[in-house]
């Protein structure tokens, strides 16, 4: 049992508050009950101590949002840079924390009737908190290797489908949503703001803090930014910390009269740094050479595993699912992580010996050598331009190519 005292004469003991007097120690109430910023304490290498409302904390202890720990924020990357051991788990909390900051600061030049209310400021932190609950083992390697068979599956819908799973799972946490107010409207609202489809009876600029499709600039990408370029040891200029003093919801005229996340004229250097920093990343790490070759060599072992009947299975369902159906159970997906590779390289099947030279070729360094190269044709080059730009918005992990982009950022 453990009690936490502080100097005004209050203690909080198992989730009870008590105060003390002249007759000694007294029950006053539950803590969760208290106001929402009672919350918990995370100590974070990134923004510090982080303070998460109650209801984010009751959907972190659950086993299907515990199981960010065991999957890599930046996959493969580990294997080139041995810092980059940070996992799904830590970054997920600091989304959280951000959507938070940028609400508090939004707030602070709104009328009252024009502010986000604690209800859509709670929606946006829960939005934060599981917006990557749908990633695969190895982060994006896993929507490569599923790219594989075809199958046009985005962690973004998954994440949706882990989350009702997470709901379903646990009571506690449907306790935690009804005692806060969050019933099916606001359900419904943290599912749009996690895939960041704009839905009409919200206010417009809530989506453009998680996963901003205007123009990319979101905290899931400030929080990523500093936390990869700190455990890769890559230095960068751009803080998130002053841009975020600059932000303010205002209404474009050339878009309506439609209200918009803008930024002050002055920032227009500090915005240009971010986007420096996604394409210094993109060279520097997430698109290193040998990051690619080993992607390829681990999709080529998890496909080998694939086509000679490796499966999963969970307890109460006699389907066995192959790595490239998981994702049709939630249950099932729910029990991948990255120790899917260790399940392989570890099995005794014969079945899966080949596979398993692939995966101790990674581990031995023996990584595949180029035999051969040739020039993309005009036609591809140009298919490669348009996939690329209308995937530019959608992912957090937006990959620079040839040729320019253009973004629209509002500035006040």
């Amino acid at each position: 049992m453990t009690s936490y005292f502080s100097v005004t004469g209050d203690a909080v003991e198992n989730g009870d508050r008590f105060s003390i007097n002249e007759n000694g120690w007294h029950k006053t109430g539950n803590m969760a009950a208290s106001d929402a910023s009672e919350g918990k304490v995370f100590n974070d290498c990134i923004h510090g101590h982080m303070i998460l409302h109650p209801l984010c904390v009751g959907i972190i202890d659950t086993p299907e949002f515990q199981r960010l720990r065991n999957i890599k924020q930046n996959g493969v990357v580990y294997f080139i840079y041995p810092g980059a051991c940070h996992n799904r788990f830590e970054h997920s909390l600091g989304v959280c924390y951000l959507a938070g900051q940028m609400v508090d600061v939004l707030n602070c030049c709104r009328e009252q009737e024009d502010k986000i209310t604690a209800s859509e400021k709670l929606c946006l932190q829960v939005a934060g908190l599981c917006h990557d609950l749908g990633h695969g083992p190895f982060s994006h390697t896993w929507e490569h290797f599923l790219g594989r068979y075809n199958k046009h599956w985005k962690h973004e819908e998954q994440s949706i489908k882990m989350f009702d799973l997470l709901l379903q799972n646990n009571e506690c946490v449907q306790k935690l949503f009804i005692k806060y107010g969050l019933e099916k409207n606001e359900i419904n609202l943290i599912k749009s703001l996690i895939l960041g489809h704009r839905n009409v009876s919200a206010k417009s600029y809530l989506f453009e803090i998680i996963s901003n499709n205007e123009n990319g600039i979101d905290v899931d990408k400030w929080d990523y930014f500093l936390r990869d370029s700190l455990q890769l040891n890559l230095k960068i200029t751009f803080d998130y910390r002053r841009l975020l003093q600059f932000c303010r919801v205002a209404a474009v005229v050339d878009d309506g009269n439609t209200e918009h996340v803008c930024f002050r004229d002055k920032e227009v250097t500090n915005i240009h740094d971010m986007f420096l920093v996604r394409a210094y990343l993109h060279h520097h790490a997430y698109q290193h050479r040998v990051c690619q070759n080993i992607e390829i060599m681990m999709m080529d072992a998890f496909q080998l595993a694939d086509q000679v009947g490796f499966t999963v299975q969970i307890p109460g369902d006699p389907r066995k699912y192959r790595l490239s159906e998981a994702h049709e159970n939630s249950a099932v997906f729910s029990t991948l992580t990255d120790h899917v590779f260790y399940s392989i390289l570890y099995s005794v099947d014969p079945n899966l010996a080949l596979s398993r030279s692939v995966l101790n070729r990674i581990l031995r360094r023996e990584l595949y050598r180029l035999v051969g190269s040739r020039r993309k044709t005009q036609e591809e080059q140009e298919v490669a331009l348009r996939v690329s730009h209308s995937s530019l918005m959608s992912s957090d992990r937006m990959k620079p190519g040839s040729g320019d982009w253009a973004v629209t950022i509002n500035f006040l």
